[in-house]
């Protein structure tokens, strides 16, 4: 007997609010678009599984979600994770849901956000078109991700052609831990002296606390700050990339992709 389920995987935050915003809407959509599929809630990271726990929602790390699945019959897993670039935490992630093949008839896992080229183009649109279609002359927005010291990165600097490719010549790609870094979109910001105000906000699925402090915060070393300093005016926008319903359908066409 046949018994599907999609295994939902994403890096967590206990921030209940921006789950509910981001993965928990995702994860809804799943469901909408595979309703005879169990639903699995997977966290990578191990150390907010227990207070996610206490919160009341069922959440596993990867090996014990797998486990799990097993005792509960499950023949058919899909796993589809809310990550951002095909990096390490992705190759992590193949390599040990592949490494239970043999636990089920069919193991498949899906892509993360930034893919194809259609998933950058998609991914602009949909973050200009539902916030920013009235962007005027001397406003710039500016997306901070994570960064990532594996090669991958690149896709950070693929993204912000892909905005000035698409016209939106005002947009910029910036990270905490890799290039580009801040300094970098701050010069490209100079270059268009009629720029007085910046849109600030995180590239990110969900931004913990600390990390949209990073990006939000009025510290001084915060990425709102130091845009401040050299002398724009900042809006900070504490929206994750889940909110977006053109971003959640990435997602959602990545799964699809794996049911085919």
């Amino acid at each position: 007997m046949k018994k599907k389920a999609i295994m939902s995987i994403s890096f967590g935050t206990k921030l209940t609010d921006v789950n509910q915003r981001n993965l928990h809407a995702l994860e809804a959509d799943y469901k909408a678009d595979h309703p005879d599929c169990e639903l699995y809630n997977v966290i990578t990271n191990e150390s907010l599984i227990k207070i996610i726990q206490k919160e009341g929602d069922p959440v596993y790390a990867v090996r014990e979600c797998m486990a799990r699945m097993v005792l509960d019959g499950v023949t058919h897993l899909y796993a589809q994770p809310a990550y951002i670039l095909n990096g390490d935490e992705f190759e992590e992630l193949q390599t040990m849901v592949y490494s239970h093949k043999a636990d089920f008839v069919s193991v498949k896992c899906g892509n993360p956000l930034l893919t194809t080229h259609e998933d950058y183009v998609r991914v602009c649109h949909s973050i200009m078109d539902e916030d920013y279609a009235a962007l005027k002359p001397n406003e710039a927005v500016v997306l901070v991700g994570h960064g990532s010291d594996h090669f991958s990165n690149a896709v950070y600097c693929t993204l912000d052609y892909v905005f000035k490719d698409q016209g939106y010549e005002n947009s910029h790609v910036c990270t905490f831990n890799a290039f580009p870094q801040v300094d970098a979109v701050i010069r490209h910001l100079q270059k268009n002296p009629a720029i007085d105000t910046v849109h600030l906000s995180p590239f990110m699925f969900v931004a913990g606390e600390s990390a949209m402090e990073g990006v939000c915060g009025d510290a001084d070393n915060s990425m709102k700050s130091r845009i401040e300093q050299a002398g724009y005016k900042v809006n900070a926008h504490r929206k994750c990339l889940g909110e977006y319903a053109g971003i959640r359908q990435i997602y959602r066409d990545h799964l699809n992709d794996c049911f085919e």
